[in-house]
């Protein structure tokens, strides 16, 4: 088995760059801190957008106006699906009473 020795460079610069890229990691880590607090404020506002969805649904807005009115957050078929049993007709708000009762 061969064993190789290494010889120190005694005019080279050994940490040379390394306080740079230290420099640029930090910076890199800033940034994913600042995109770590703008996904909380905006999984915030979409609960905040979630819980609002009922009551307008229950004022018959229609999904494809809520979906609008939120930018495109959510899309009518997924608002509808939330919010279907708030919506004029739908069970919460008694689809018996709309029957006739005749079979």
């Amino acid at each position: 088995m061969r064993i190789m020795t290494l010889h120190r460079d005694r005019d080279g610069h050994h940490n040379e760059g390394v306080d740079d890229v230290q420099k640029e990691l930090d910076e890199l880590a800033e940034i994913a801190k600042r995109v770590r607090r703008h996904e909380a404020a905006a999984e915030k506002d979409r609960a905040e957008i979630r819980r609002r969805l009922p009551g307008l649904r229950e004022k018959d807005v229609g999904p494809a106006d809520l979906e609008r009115a939120i930018q495109h957050v959510f899309v009518a078929g997924t608002i509808s699906r939330w919010t279907k049993d708030y919506a004029p007709g739908g069970k919460k708000h008694g689809m018996a009473t709309q029957c006739t009762g005749k079979p």
